[in-house]
C-alpha cells in the first residue's frame, strides 16, 4: 500500500488490483507486499527518491513504481504472468484503495473528463450523476466510452484525468503517457469512497512469463484556487508526448452549420466569391468543405451528384483564390451500404459473436467501424490521405468520429489495446498526409491522439440554438450534455481550456454569426464570441458569408488572428458551467487583464468581483467590450448580466500619464496593439489590423493641464471626451498605424 496525504486531511491509500475477461479477479487483498527498495532516479519531469514496491499475488507478480517530485508522484505498474496458462485480461488498477477526508460527502466535488471531444467535461457535486443519454445505444459512442459507461448512483467516472475537490484543496489524477491504454478514474461513495485508478488492457491475452506495462499515472495535490490546476499535469503529458503546437492555426470558413448534408459545389463558389470579394475586411485563410460531397460515408472517391466534378476543381479554385482547402472526412467510419463493407467485410470491427460493433446511429442508419490494425485497412487510409492531400489538394483536414477506431470488439491484432488502435490509424493518416498538412480530430478520445493531430475539437457541436432539441422538442433534451448546442459547446471550451497549446490547438467549433435560420439570441452570439475569443483558439464561422450583416462580418474580422493565448478559468472547480476567464499579460509593457464573464443561467446575474481577486490594485481603467463602455473603477469589477449574457473586459492599473484603455478593434480589446511606450506625459501605440478596420480607441489621460495632443500618423486626429480622465478617438486603417498622445501636466 502507499499513502497519499495532505495537511488538510485528505488522505487516499493504495494499493493495486487486477480483473480477467473470465470475471477472475484478484483484488488489493489479494496481493502481498514481498519487497520495497528506494532509488534515486532522474527522467523527463524532474529528479528525486523512486520507491519500487514488489507485490505477489496467486499467478502474479508486480513492480510499482511511484517517482516523488517536488509536487507530485508518477506512478507505473509491471505486471508478469507467473502461471502455466495465458489470460486475457479486463483492466489493471494502478492505485485503488479508501480515500478519506475531514469534510461530508456534501462537500465534495469531482471534475470528470469525458472519453473523447463531444463528451462531457466540467465539475459537479460527487453525489451528482455522470452524463448519460436518452438515446440508448443509438447515441452512446458519441456520449461516452461505450466500454465504460456511466456508472450507478454514487459511481462517478472519468478519462484521461479527474479531480477530487474537497474543500479547498483538489487531488488530481491522471494519465501521463497516452500510446497504449485509456486509464480511467473511478470514485465509488457507496459506503466507504474508494478511489480507483484503473489501466484499461481491453482483452489482451498475457502468456507465461510475460510483462504488462501500464501507463504512467500523475498524483497531485493543488489548491481548489490555483488559476491553473492542471498546469503541472498538462505540462508532463506534453514532455511524455511530444505534441505537435504549430505556431498559427488557420481560420475560415466551414459549410456544416448551414448547408448540412444538402452542401452542394455551387455553395462552396458562392461562399468563396464572397470571401474572395471581402478579403480587405475579413482576411480568413481556409474554406473547408465538410460533409455531404461523398455519396456515402466510406465511399470518400465516389461523389454526391450534387458535386458531378468532386471535389478536387474546387481545392484548386481555392487555391488560386489565395486559400486554404480543407475537406472533412470520417476515415474510421462506414455506412453498411459503403463499398469498403461489402468489398471488404473483414475488415471491420466485430464482437465475440463476429456480428459488426455498432458504432452508433447517425445519418438515419446504424454505422460500422473499421479496424485500423487490419493490415488492408491501414493500405486503405495510407491511400486514402495520399489521394485527398497529395492528389486533389487539401492541406488541411477535418477528421471526424474517430472514436469507431477505439469501440470494444475483436481486432485482427489481438494484442492491441483499444488505444492503440486508435493511435496506429492516427499514425498512418499523419504519414500519409505528411508532416506540413494540418489534421485536426474530432470525436475523438483525447490522450492517444496527442502528437499525431495539431488541432482537436474539445467540446459537443455547436448549433444555432441555446439548448439542445431533437425533432422539434426541448425540453426533453435539456439534460442532454452531448448533443448539439451552444450551451454544450461554449461550456466545454472553458472547461478544457487548460489544453490549449499544451497538447494541440483547441477547436471551440464555429461561430454561428448569422441573424436568419437561427434562434441565438444577441446575448447568446456575444457570450460564445466571447468565450471564443478569450479561449484563444481557432476561428471558424459557419454562415453563408453574403447574407451575414455588415456587423457581424466586422465581428468576425476582429477576432482574426486568434491570439493564441490560453486563459485561466477562474472557477473550474466550482461549478459546471464556469463563468469567470481570466487572461493576465502586458500592454506597452505595463500589466493588463483580459476578464470574459460569462452567465449561462437563466436568471440575472448581479455582483461585484473584488478587483484584487483578479490580480489588480484598488484602482483601474476598465473597458467594456460588447457596451463600448469605458470607466475608472474602484475596488470592483461590477455585474450585470442578463439571461445568457456576457461581458469582456480589458483591465489596466492605473499609472501617471496618457494610458490606452479599450478599443472596439480587435477581439479582446487591445489585441491590435503590437508595440507601444507609456510614459508619463506621452505614450506612442503602434496598432495592426490585416482586415481594414473602423473603430473607437479610449485613452486615459488626466484631466488635470492641457488639453492632449493626439495625432494618428503623425497628424492631428479629432478626439472627444468620452469621461473622466477619457478620451475617444475614431480610427479607420489597415495595415500599420501609429497613435501618439502628449499631454502636460500643470
Amino acid at each position: 500500500m502507499f499513502t497519499f496525504l495532505d495537511p488538510s486531511g485528505l488522505r487516499w491509500t493504495a494499493g493495486i488490483a487486477l480483473e480477467a475477461v473470465d470475471g477472475q479477479t484478484w483484488p488489493s487483498t489479494a496481493w502481498r507486499l514481498v519487497e520495497e527498495q528506494r532509488f534515486p532516479f532522474s527522467d523527463l519531469h524532474g529528479s528525486g527518491e523512486e520507491l519500487r514496491q514488489v507485490f505477489q499475488a496467486p499467478g502474479w507478480e508486480a513492480i510499482r513504481l511511484l517517482r516523488r517530485y517536488r509536487a507530485a508522484t508518477a506512478v507505473r505498474l509491471l505486471l508478469r504472468r507467473r502461471a502455466a496458462s495465458s489470460i486475457a485480461l479486463r483492466r489493471a488498477a494502478v492505485l485503488t484503495g479508501p480515500v478519506a477526508a475531514p469534510l461530508p460527502l456534501s462537500r465534495w466535488r469531482f471534475y470528470r473528463n469525458g472519453f473523447h471531444s463531444w463528451s462531457f467535461a466540467g465539475t459537479t457535486p460527487v453525489e451528482g450523476r455522470d452524463a448519460g443519454t436518452l438515446f440508448g445505444p443509438l447515441g452512446a459512442p458519441m456520449t461516452f466510452d461505450v466500454a465504460t459507461p456511466p456508472g450507478p448512483p454514487g459511481v462517478r467516472r472519468s478519462d484521461l484525468v479527474a479531480a477530487l475537490i474537497v474543500g479547498e484543496r483538489a487531488l488530481i489524477v491522471g494519465q501521463i503517457t497516452t500510446a497504449d491504454q485509456f486509464v480511467k478514474i473511478e470514485l465509488d461513495t457507496r459506503g466507504m469512497p474508494q478511489l480507483h485508478v484503473y489501466a484499461e488492457l481491453d482483452g489482451i491475452s498475457v502468456a507465461p512469463e510475460e510483462e504488462i506495462p501500464s501507463e504512467w499515472v500523475w498524483v497531485e495535490i493543488r489548491e481548489v484556487s490555483d488559476p491553473d490546476p492542471f498546469g503541472d499535469y498538462a505540462e508532463a503529458v506534453a514532455r511524455a508526448m511530444q505534441p505537435r503546437i504549430p505556431p498559427h492555426a488557420p481560420s475560415g470558413w466551414c459549410s456544416w452549420y448551414f448547408y448540412y448534408t444538402r452542401v452542394r459545389d455551387a455553395d462552396i463558389r458562392s461562399n468563396l466569391q464572397a470571401l474572395a470579394a471581402w478579403r480587405e475586411v475579413l482576411p480568413v485563410e481556409l474554406i473547408q468543405i465538410d460533409d455531404g460531397f461523398q455519396t456515402a460515408v466510406g465511399e470518400w472517391t465516389r461523389f454526391s451528384p450534387r458535386f458531378p466534378e468532386g471535389v478536387a476543381p474546387l481545392a484548386q479554385e481555392i487555391r488560386e483564390a489565395g486559400f486554404t482547402p480543407g475537406l472533412w472526412l470520417a476515415p474510421f467510419l462506414a455506412w453498411p451500404e459503403a463499398g469498403v463493407v461489402r468489398m471488404h467485410p473483414d475488415w471491420l470491427l466485430r464482437d465475440a459473436r463476429g456480428r459488426p460493433v455498432s458504432a452508433g446511429f447517425n445519418w438515419y442508419r446504424w454505422l460500422r467501424a473499421l479496424d485500423p490494425t487490419h493490415p488492408g485497412v491501414e493500405e486503405w487510409l495510407r491511400d486514402l490521405i495520399r489521394t485527398v492531400v497529395h492528389r486533389w489538394g487539401f492541406p488541411y483536414l477535418k477528421l471526424d468520429f474517430l472514436y469507431a477506431a477505439a469501440l470494444p470488439g475483436r481486432r485482427y491484432d489481438p494484442k492491441a489495446t483499444r488505444a492503440q488502435a486508435l493511435r496506429r490509424g492516427l499514425r498512418a493518416i499523419r504519414e500519409a498526409a505528411g508532416e506540413s498538412a494540418f489534421l485536426l480530430g474530432c470525436g475523438c478520445p483525447l490522450g492517444p491522439a496527442i502528437g499525431l493531430v495539431d488541432g482537436m475539437r474539445i467540446g459537443p457541436d455547436v448549433a444555432p440554438h441555446w439548448e439542445p432539441r431533437m425533432f422539434g422538442l426541448r425540453r426533453p433534451f435539456r439534460a442532454e450534455r452531448s448533443l448539439p448546442a451552444a450551451r454544450n459547446a461554449i461550456r466545454n471550451t472553458l472547461t478544457r481550456s487548460w489544453m490549449h497549446r499544451r497538447w494541440w490547438w483547441n477547436d471551440p467549433d464555429c461561430l454561428l454569426l448569422r441573424v436568419h435560420a437561427t434562434s441565438l439570441t444577441e446575448d447568446e452570439v456575444r457570450l460564445m464570441l466571447t468565450a471564443v475569443a478569450l479561449s484563444g483558439g481557432m476561428v471558424l464561422v459557419s454562415d453563408p458569408v453574403a447574407e451575414l450583416p455588415e456587423e457581424r462580418r466586422a465581428l468576425w474580422a476582429a477576432l482574426l488572428p486568434p491570439t493564441g493565448e490560453r486563459p485561466e478559468v477562474r472557477d473550474l472547480f466550482e461549478r459546471e458551467f464556469p463563468r469567470v476567464m481570466r487572461r493576465a499579460g502586458t500592454l506597452c509593457g505595463a500589466p493588463a487583464v483580459w476578464v470574459g464573464l460569462l452567465n449561462p443561467e437563466d436568471r440575472p446575474w448581479r455582483a461585484a468581483l473584488p478587483l484584487s481577486d483578479l490580480g489588480l490594485p484598488e484602482s483601474a481603467w476598465g473597458f467594456e467590450r460588447w457596451s463600448g463602455r469605458a470607466q475608472r473603477l474602484r475596488g470592483n469589477l461590477p455585474v450585470d448580466l442578463p439571461p445568457h449574457g456576457a461581458a469582456l473586459w480589458l483591465l489596466r492599473p492605473i499609472r501617471p500619464g496618457p494610458q490606452w484603455v479599450g478599443s472596439t478593434l480587435r477581439i479582446p480589446p487591445g489585441a491590435e496593439v503590437v508595440e507601444g511606450e507609456e510614459e508619463a506625459s506621452w505614450g506612442r501605440w503602434v496598432l495592426r489590423r490585416e482586415a481594414r478596420a473602423r473603430g473607437f480607441v479610449w485613452l486615459g489621460i488626466p484631466d488635470e493641464g492641457d488639453v492632449p495632443e493626439i495625432r494618428w500618423n503623425g497628424r492631428p486626429c479629432p478626439t472627444e471626451r468620452a469621461g473622466e480622465g477619457l478620451w475617444r478617438v475614431e480610427l479607420a486603417f489597415q495595415g500599420i498605424g501609429v497613435l501618439e498622445a502628449c499631454w502636460t501636466s500643470p
